[in-house]
């Protein structure tokens, strides 16, 4: 298996990881602008040079991790778990780090329940557009459930 490393998203690694892009998808300049302005911190996992997936943790009182996504060629290779783990030392200050999941989203689900989260009961429903692969401007709803892991203070 290849090695994931995962680093927090800089300036010089911007045009990497839009050059991974699809099409339209315009993620990584917006998420890199709300880092600077100190809402987030954006987090990349790279093999061998390659970015190969993402997540941004919130700067809130109780952390939130975001739009964690891996290539899907990369599934199954630790990349969703190492990205949790970096956003867990992250937000280990804090003691505590959420993790939003559709609720038609059984294998992101089970990723964050072996990782020690567990369902709040809370739901939101919510509205996003996104640009597909084929440049098409998409609306979903969506219906998503809130996990919670306590984090272990610092020694």
């Amino acid at each position: 298996m290849d090695e994931v490393t995962v680093a927090v998203l800089d300036l010089a690694s911007v045009e990497a990881v839009e050059r991974r892009e699809p099409a339209g998808r315009q993620y990584v300049r917006p998420a890199f602008a709300a880092q600077t302005r100190g809402e987030q911190t954006v987090l990349v996992a790279w093999i061998d040079g390659v970015p190969v997936g993402s997540g941004e943790v919130t700067a809130d009182a109780r952390p939130e991790l975001r739009n964690l996504r891996v290539d899907a060629d990369r599934r199954g290779q630790g990349v969703g778990t190492r990205l949790i783990a970096a956003a867990e030392a992250l937000a280990t200050d804090r003691g505590v780090l959420r993790i939003g999941v559709a609720l038609d989203n059984p294998d992101a689900r089970r990723l964050y329940q072996r990782q020690g989260y567990a369902p709040t009961s809370e739901i939101e429903e919510y509205e996003y557009t996104y640009v597909d692969d084929d440049d098409q401007r998409v609306t979903v709803r969506e219906a998503s459930e809130y996990l919670e892991k306590d984090l272990p203070a610092r020694a």
